[in-house]
């Protein structure tokens, strides 16, 4: 029965200039990921990776663990919602930097009053309150579009990669298991860096094997954003 591991992407650089870029750390999650599938028996799998460059570099880093040619697909499906026009929408301040780093500076804990901040504009998007240039709903179709395509692809014996961002992988999840839409935001929410979650295929119809797959990781190399 083919497989799709759908790859959540390393760490990024959250706080810095280019979010979209890797931490040192991602760069290592990734390739101990890489090594941790070498186990996995995936023979020659599909690689399909997002447009983004968290996506790349992830990819990348894997690839060369595994041993495999650094060579993918790009399908601009699996990209991530964009998270800086949900927050430029909710909370227009937040765009100057300044004022983000003195709020965060006044923070107890920074990184979860930036994640309940942001779990805000989450759900205001999927309540269609302001104009977006991409909707909740057309983001859910274009993520499950790509992915039945992929899975429509695959023969018997067949595996795929897919490296992606969190959103996606937590709309897989939320139409798999016939959840409600907050589910994007508990998924989201608990998804590791680098963690694997399997998607059986039979006849282009998909299951949930495994959810947030991350035994190769431990101690510090456990991060969520």
């Amino acid at each position: 029965m083919p497989v799709i591991y759908l790859i959540r992407h390393g760490q990024a650089s959250f706080g810095a200039e280019n979010y979209d870029a890797l931490s040192d750390a991602g760069w290592e999650q990734s390739r101990v990921l890489g090594r941790h599938l070498r186990e996995q028996n995936l023979g020659a799998p599909r690689v399909v990776c997002g447009a983004m460059q968290r996506h790349r570099e992830t990819a990348q880093a894997t690839l060369e663990a595994l041993g495999l040619p650094q060579e993918w697909a790009t399908d601009t499906g699996f990209n991530e919602y964009d998270h800086q026009t949900l927050m430029r929408v909710h909370w227009p301040e937040s765009q100057d930097r300044a004022v983000l780093t003195r709020w965060m500076n006044e923070q107890d804990n920074p990184r979860r009053a930036f994640q309940a901040r942001f779990e805000e504009a989450l759900r205001r998007w999927q309540r269609n309150e302001d104009d977006y240039q991409e909707t909740w709903p057309a983001f859910r179709e274009r993520v499950l579009a790509s992915l039945y395509s992929l899975a429509n692809r695959l023969e018997s014996g067949d595996s795929a990669l897919v490296f992606t961002s969190g959103g996606a992988i937590s709309v897989a999840i939320q139409h798999l298991l016939e959840l409600d839409q907050e589910a994007l935001i508990t998924f989201n929410r608990g998804l590791i860096n680098t963690s694997v979650t399997r998607l059986l295929v039979n006849t282009g119809r998909l299951r949930l094997a495994t959810l947030n797959e991350h035994l190769h990781l431990a101690g510090d190399m456990l991060t969520y954003r």
